[in-house]
């Protein structure tokens, strides 16, 4: 029996492990209320310590401008590094944007190298020389690249599988299964198609699956989602990296709503969900 007790603890700690190779980040689109620094203020009061940038955000604070890698000033870039650095966080992805030449992805990566991002989330499309350019340009600059959906056709998990055949590791899936479900996918269905394929993905619960689009987020846990089979496939399939809260529905409840989210994520890691 101590023997078998020993193993079940060896077996939940390497289960435990296995759920921290899954971190959770926020998109700051969720809070695009009020300002970049005041995002990142808000995250870590909710304790979340991993951001994915979206471009537009006004910076706020000392800052001038906006999160528009074509816009922002090259010494507002470098004080806006010092600002994430002190705070303390770390930006580890910014979309969903994108680039139609390769001056321009030049430009964004130059802006990501600075910042620290690691992965460019880019929009879902039916045009394959958008994805041979995004990818060579992943290739030049050292990143990587996800394909974000909303609720297009295309950006359904056969539409993303399709535009991923015959692609490199630089490449891969960085599916909203929100969205997924507003058109009526099943998130768990998708991500089995999509095996061994995702870089990212918006971890996002809503109401309920529908086909007309009109479904709002809630807390994960409490909706249609069945989130913790998506993350154990996830684990299954050897994924190591972040999942991404987007909450799209502004609730007069918003924070403690997406504090609800880091909650149940937490119980997730520990094992006790």
């Amino acid at each position: 029996m101590k023997k078998m007790s020993i193993m079940a603890a060896m077996l939940s700690a390497v289960l435990v492990a296995s759920a921290q190779d899954i971190k959770l980040a926020v998109q700051a689109y969720t809070f695009r209320d009020r300002s970049f620094t005041e995002t990142v203020a808000t995250a870590k009061k909710l304790g979340i310590k991993y951001i994915e940038m979206y471009p537009g955000q006004k910076l706020g604070g000392e800052l001038e401008g906006n999160t528009d890698y074509n816009k922002i000033a090259p010494e507002t870039v470098t004080k806006l590094k010092k600002f994430i650095d002190d705070a303390g966080v770390k930006v580890v992805s910014y979309g969903v944007t994108g680039a139609g030449s390769e001056e321009q992805w030049d430009k964004m990566a130059a802006f990501a190298h600075a910042i620290g991002i690691k992965t460019i989330q880019i929009e879902a499309s039916e045009d394959r020389g958008k994805f041979d350019l995004a990818e060579k340009m992943a290739e030049k600059h050292d990143l990587t690249i996800a394909i974000h959906n909303h609720r297009q056709e295309c950006g359904a998990p056969e539409g993303v599988l399709k535009q991923l055949e015959g692609r490199g590791a630089r490449i891969g899936a960085g599916c909203d299964i929100g969205h997924w479900m507003r058109r009526g996918v099943t998130p768990l269905d998708g991500v089995k198609l999509l095996k061994g394929k995702f870089v990212t993905m918006h971890l996002v619960d809503v109401e309920k699956i529908v086909t007309d689009g009109k479904s709002r987020d809630v807390p994960y846990g409490t909706g249609a989602g069945n989130l913790k089979a998506v993350l154990d496939e996830l684990k299954s399939q050897g994924f190591k990296g972040y999942v991404t809260l987007e909450y799209e529905h502004m609730s007069p409840t918003l924070e403690d709503e997406v504090g609800q989210c880091v909650a149940w994520f937490n119980k997730y890691q520990a094992g006790t969900l």
